[in-house]
């Protein structure tokens, strides 16, 4: 018992936290970039351009998990290099299949039914988007397996300027929400090339629309990533752009415009800490779970200190969100720092749960996952219809919509924690 203690220590303080250090820092300078020119690109473009960047964003996001059925999720898991080859080659062909599919569905909603497309004309960005979306997953995915954080780390900080300076020098001569959508696209294109240069995992063209039996295999295998985790990352990306979609319905896209501002901001953090500690714990917890060694310690230590780092910026952006966002992103900036205020609660506890959301699949959750997700998503756009039907304010709809969607987000914790001790108890008997 000494030694496995020992060894979850030595653990803890060397590899472990020395992946972290390295997605956090890369991280940390790319969030940097993108802070420093946030001011400018505000300036330049407006709430109304930003509205329609929300807008492709947030369906991007919506039908990204759809381009490979999720299955680049499982790249981590396997023990042998020779299945997660395969993995990465089953989602490659889905993400072709479908991101054409869709691709043929938006011609024809364009051609039919063009005032259902934002941007008219320009409907190929969007299933180009899916494909390119799917690649910088997947090849994260692999590099995260085999260890390449500091990769991961160049690649985030290259990227994060490239876009920065496009959008700024392009804001001075087409600010206009396309030029945002074109130069995210194109900063997608970036990293894919970045990933696939670096780590060398290619594909053979001939063989590219071939399904094998070892296909089916390893579909049949990891199933559970079609069945729960897709439908639970589509209803995930509603329930946290569905503001940008019902503000613009209710209120108008200059509100929508102030969402996506806020989300962008207090997403930083997040992303900066909360999925450095993710992508770095589940490899982890999948390793330490194949060994039969025990993860409770590391579980819920390590989400109780994400908890208390969270609570000053809570606290911070709760009193003073508004004179925040007005001093930075100037005046008319000033209700994003109101809606700040509540979307903090959210953020918090969204942070806080990235150790538990990464033990899920190695704990074959999955099905509480959808669960859970499903409950968030009800609960979430219940809040926000409260607050714009019968408050009629765009302030009390975001704060309800944030509220509501604080409890799932304690339940994931609690569940994951009791499953791990349970785990772990079998284990030990």
């Amino acid at each position: 018992m000494g030694t496995m203690q020992g060894t979850n220590l030595s653990w803890f303080k060397g590899r472990f936290l020395r992946n972290v250090a390295t997605l956090v820092s890369g991280t940390a300078v790319a969030q940097l970039a993108n802070l420093l020119f946030v001011p400018m690109i505000t300036r330049l473009y407006g709430p109304d351009a930003f509205g329609g960047l929300g807008y492709y964003s947030s369906l991007l996001g919506f039908l990204t998990p759809l381009a490979a059925l999720c299955y680049p999720l499982a790249l981590v898991l396997p023990k042998r290099t020779i299945e997660t080859r395969t993995i990465f080659d089953l989602s490659l062909k889905l993400a072709l299949i479908i991101s054409f599919t869709v691709g043929v569905g938006f011609f024809l909603v364009d051609q039919f039914f063009n005032d259902l497309v934002p941007f008219s004309r320009s409907y190929f960005l969007i299933p180009i988007g899916m494909l390119l979306s799917f690649g910088v997953l997947a090849y994260t995915q692999w590099a995260i397996k085999y260890g390449r954080f500091r990769l991961i780390a160049i690649i985030t900080i290259l990227t994060a300027l490239i876009s920065g300076l496009t959008k700024v020098v392009f804001g001075y001569l087409y600010p206009s929400s396309m030029t945002l959508i074109i130069i995210t696209v194109l900063t997608l294109l970036a990293s894919v090339i970045f990933l696939y240069v670096s780590l060398r995992v290619g594909f053979n063209f001939r063989d590219i629309c071939l399904i094998r039996k070892r296909h089916f295999v390893i579909a049949r295998k990891y199933l559970r990533f079609p069945l729960y985790r897709t439908p639970h990352a589509m209803m995930a990306v509603v329930s946290q752009t569905a503001p940008i979609f019902l503000l613009t319905f209710f209120f108008g896209a200059k509100y929508a415009g102030y969402f996506a501002l806020t989300r962008t901001v207090l997403s930083a953090p997040v992303t900066l800490i909360g999925k450095a500690i993710y992508d770095a714990s589940y490899p982890k917890i999948a390793e330490r779970y194949n060994e039969g060694k025990s993860n409770l310690n590391f579980v819920v230590k390590t989400t109780f200190g994400l908890f208390v780092l969270s609570i000053l910026p809570l606290v911070v952006m709760f009193w003073g969100g508004d004179q925040i966002f007005s001093f930075i992103f100037g005046k008319e900036w000033e209700v994003s720092g109101i809606y700040a205020a509540w979307m903090a609660a959210w953020f918090a506890f969204n942070f806080s749960n990235k150790v538990a959301a990464a033990a899920v699949s190695v704990y074959g959750m999955d099905g509480f996952l959808f669960r859970n997700g499903l409950l968030n998503m009800v609960l979430s756009i219940l809040g926000f219809y409260l607050g714009a039907i019968y408050i009629k304010s765009d302030v009390a709809s975001v704060a309800l919509f944030s509220l509501f969607g604080v409890v799932c987000q304690i339940l994931l914790i609690t569940r994951v924690i009791k499953v791990v001790r349970f785990s772990d108890k079998l284990k030990s008997s």
